[in-house]
Parts: C-alpha cells; structure tokens; sequence
C-alpha cells in the first residue's frame, strides 16, 4: 500500500498536476497508532486498555478504555466522544473537542465526587490532543478535510 501511494505522489510531482489526493487510513493502523499512546498516567490516575470506535454518520470517534486511581484506590471504565482534528505543525491527526460520556467503577457503583472531578478532569486534560495517526512526511502538512468512515479515516489532501 505505502508503494502505491509513493508513487501515485511520484507521479503527480513529477507531472505538475494539481489533482486532489485522497487516502484511507484503515482503522486497523489507527487502533496501532492509539495503543502506542497508552498507558497515560497524570497526577494518581492511569487510563489504559483503548478501544476505538468510528461512526461515519456523526463523523466521530469514540474511545474507550480503563481508568485506575492509586489515591483512593479505584478502577473502572471510561468512553469518550471526540472528533479528530489536523496539527499542521506535527503532520498528526489527534482528537480533540473531548466529551465524556461514560464513568465509571468496576463494580458498578457511584464514583464518589472526589473520584469523579478528578477523572473528569483527567480524562479530558490526558486526552486531548493524542495522535491518532502521522501523516507520513512525504505527503506534506496541507490536509484539506478529514472524513470519519465506519472502517477508517479518508483524508483529503
């Protein structure tokens, strides 16, 4: 796949043709790109375990994992809303606009309130801005949209 897309790029430079591009980036390669990001610790809380999940009809994603909390100890689960946005400067798609939708224990039980601002806070602090994918070098820092699709991202250049 990478060779095609190399020289597809090979040959639109080498013509001087101004055509659009556009890739898919296939869920698996963003579930690779996400786990590498994982553990992420801040304070006495470690989110961990991501699982990722795209809807092309709200063109968002949706994380979702484990939290642990060394003071008081705790554990549970975690899902998040988000919608992936282009940093220019990195040449990375992150997430970004993070929405909670889903706290909590492992046993089903009521977060006590401490418990539940921290994580909120957390959550939202340690997420924001995570790489879900890099654009490969080559293909520039130019991305004109990005389209969330059930099996991936379509990005267009």
């Amino acid at each position: 796949m990478k060779k095609s897309i190399y020289l597809s790029l090979a040959w639109l430079v080498l013509t001087g043709s101004a055509h659009a591009i556009t890739i898919s980036v296939p869920k698996g390669l963003i579930d690779i790109a996400v786990a590498k990001k994982f553990p992420k610790e801040k304070a006495t809380i470690t989110l961990d375990n991501p699982s990722l999940a795209l809807s092309k009809q709200r063109q968002k994603v949706e994380l979702c994992g484990t939290w642990t909390s060394k003071l008081p100890k705790a554990n549970g689960d975690f899902c998040i809303n988000t919608q992936p946005v282009w940093n220019k400067d990195k040449g990375d798609i992150e997430i970004s606009k993070v929405h909670v939708l889903k706290l909590s224990t492992a046993d089903g039980k009521e977060l006590p309130a401490t418990i539940a601002s921290t994580l909120n806070a957390t959550v939202l602090t340690l997420l924001d801005g995570t790489s879900v994918y890099h654009v490969p070098d080559m293909i520039g820092k130019r991305l004109d949209s990005i389209e969330v699709q059930d099996s991936g991202f379509k990005l267009h250049f």
